[in-house]
């Protein structure tokens, strides 16, 4: 699998499910037709081994912070893939994308056929250095009962539903409610972002006494951005601190009780659990 990736920008707009936070203690799977190995990208991007109809060893990115699967261009070129045109929101402005339908794509246990994606540079729409061929995106993975991810074993088990997909979920997004310095932030689980994002306009309006740390301005996917830092992350039993990207304006169709995104490895887990039948986020 090619994997050289440098740096990382995912997501793409979402709608919002409630998951509460609880830890667990897991055992180590054993591999099996629903279990297949990952690879890191930038310490916490999770790289699969996929095929599109004859396309074999594809590296697929898991973003659970992305409503719709993208593939590259060079992806749907090989295949002469008829497309339309059409639009998506990344983090706070719209960029213009192609979708096009695959005939078929396999990543562990997924199969699909004649299922619609976007189609895109991903180097250039989301900041990804050439390696990436597919974002794998919830309207994919929400066909799962759950995904377990396995750093230490570097796993990643996806239990399929025996009576087909789950309904437990509503917009294609997982969502937690953590305090932040005693107050409450509804964030989306992104397994596409590092750390955290807010949005300004949503931490004025929900949490007026939140206090963050000296800011500084940065380059960020194409925009200027300030990041800043954040004590008093709480965590279950854990209580961290972490560095905080700061966008300013909420996009109008960010429903109104979201306020930014929490990135997986801010949970230093060795072990993580989405179960999209009960809306449960766990880990250890």
């Amino acid at each position: 699998m090619k994997f050289p990736f440098r740096c990382f920008a995912l997501g793409f707009l979402i709608l919002a499910e409630g998951i509460q936070p609880q830890q667990i203690a897991v055992g180590v799977p054993t591999p099996s037709n629903d279990t297949i190995p990952f690879q890191l990208g930038g310490e916490f991007l999770i790289a699969l081994e996929g095929q599109i109809g004859s396309l074999t060893g594809l590296v697929f990115i898991l973003d659970t912070g992305a409503t719709n699967t993208m593939v590259d261009d060079s992806i749907a070129d090989k295949l002469l893939l008829p497309r339309h045109k059409g639009k998506v929101l990344n983090f706070d402005k719209h960029i213009a994308v192609d979708w096009t339908i695959l005939p078929e794509v396999h990543v562990g246990p997924f199969a699909a056929h004649d299922f619609p994606v976007m189609v895109g540079d991903l180097k250039r729409i989301l900041g990804l250095a050439q390696g990436a061929d597919v974002i794998l995106g919830m309207d994919l993975l929400r066909t799962a009962q759950s995904i377990r991810i396995d750093y230490r074993s570097r796993l990643v088990t996806m239990k399929t539903p025996a009576d087909g997909p789950t309904d437990s979920l509503i917009g294609n997004t997982l969502t937690v409610l953590i305090p932040l310095r005693g107050q409450p932030a509804r964030l989306i689980v992104n397994t596409g972002v590092q750390n955290l994002i807010l949005y300004k306009d949503r931490l004025r309006r929900h949490l007026p006494q939140l206090k963050l740390g000296y800011s500084i301005s940065q380059a960020y996917a194409g925009r200027l951005c300030e990041s800043a830092v954040l004590t008093g992350i709480r965590l279950g039993a854990n209580e961290l601190r972490s560095s905080v990207l700061l966008l300013s304006v909420a996009p109008a169709s960010l429903p109104a009780e979201i306020d930014g995104y929490i990135g997986t490895n801010l949970l230093r887990a060795q072990v993580i659990e989405l179960d999209f039948a009960s809306g449960t986020l766990r880990w250890q």
